[in-house]
């Protein structure tokens, strides 16, 4: 998919699993008075959920994000090539392992010079990993639909699809890709609208 695309639809999905379990917060429609810690609190998850979304696309030097981080993006093009690490279950396996470990160590660090990290640091650490793995999960769901599919068991080339025919995929930037997208914003926007009514 394009990254327009993934950044619509991981955002999206976003909202979905936030309202369903509230990660970040109270849902805004529910509150009396929006306390300030709550407005930063979903804009740093709405914010790690969209970099998510366009995380695994590192491996690609043209992407939105890949222009971003320029030669890096091109050398991890080089070394690894586009749609394999970075969209497999592997990837997400040592990208977590690396987010903890380098959360770890950071609070390990400052507590040797003596600082202590407040609770609430602490839980918005988690709530960024939340939020940029579930981007990176719904990337390669949303690249799953495309013709090309996703290597999922990387570093085993067999790539994956939904459906499992290609020919009932679509290609990359073609019409179905947009109807797909806005489709799955429309139904969401609905729900949620239904929801605040009800309410």
């Amino acid at each position: 998919m394009e990254g327009r695309s993934h950044l619509l639809i991981g955002l999206t999905a976003g909202v979905v699993l936030d309202s369903m379990i509230h990660l970040s917060g109270d849902p805004l429609t529910m509150a009396k008075a929006v306390p300030l810690v709550l407005i930063v609190r979903k804009a740093v998850y709405y914010g790690a959920v969209g970099f998510g979304a366009l995380l695994p696309d590192i491996d690609n030097a043209h992407s939105i994000i890949g222009r971003k981080f320029g030669p890096i993006s091109k050398e991890i093009q080089h070394l690894a090539g586009h749609r394999t690490l970075f969209h497999s279950i592997l990837g997400l396996v040592l990208g977590s392992l690396l987010a903890m470990g380098l959360e770890r160590l950071v609070i390990y660090l400052l507590g040797q010079r003596g600082f202590e990290l407040p609770a609430e640091l602490i839980s918005t650490s988690h709530l960024v990993f939340v939020g940029i793995l579930f981007g990176c999960i719904m990337h390669i769901l949303a690249d799953a639909l495309t013709i090309g599919g996703v290597p999922l068991l990387w570093p085993i080339r067999k790539r994956y699809g939904f459906p499992p025919s290609a020919k009932w995929r679509f290609r990359t930037g073609s019409w179905p890709e947009f109807v797909i997208v806005w489709g799955f914003m429309i139904l969401v926007a609905l729900a949620i609208w239904q929801s605040i009514i009800i309410i």
